[in-house]
């Protein structure tokens, strides 16, 4: 049972990037779409030279148009979605009880994808030894 927690918080350790970027992706929607939703953003076709001329009136353009209902429930959908991964990324905490020392090693591995060989030679282990440090430091902590 320790075992399958010490994989399971490294499982969540190599998703935390995917986690943070695609929060900020979120927060970005988000900011488009409050943007509309406050009627600032308007798309008004350009109209040729021929059409401006013209005495006959010009068709409306409703392209784009979507409901404030349903602004509302997307703005729902994406607070959601980032609320989803900011608990995934809450499931990584107990590394910050780690020494600074371990949570490099962790960072090096699962944040920056270095080569385990290279994080092993960096921190003085074996390949073998560094994952066997690793899965020891962890399972003191669950």
């Amino acid at each position: 049972m320790d075992k399958d927690k010490v994989n399971q918080l490294l499982n969540d350790l190599k998703s935390a990037r995917y986690c943070c970027h695609r929060i900020i992706e979120l927060n970005e929607e988000l900011e488009v779409l409050e943007h509309k939703m406050l009627g600032l953003s308007h798309f008004i076709p350009e109209l040729t030279k021929e059409q401006e001329k013209s005495s006959k009136p010009m068709p409306t353009f409703h392209g784009g148009y979507t409901s404030p209902v349903a602004m509302f429930a997307e703005e729902d959908r994406i607070e959601s979605e980032i609320n989803y991964y900011r608990r995934r990324l809450n499931e990584c905490k107990p590394i910050e009880l780690l020494s600074l020392r371990d949570q490099n090693i962790l960072f090096d591995l699962y944040f920056y994808h270095k080569n385990s060989w290279d994080v092993a030679e960096k921190y003085g282990y074996s390949r073998k030894g560094l994952w066997k440090h690793v899965r020891n430091e962890i399972s003191k902590l669950i």
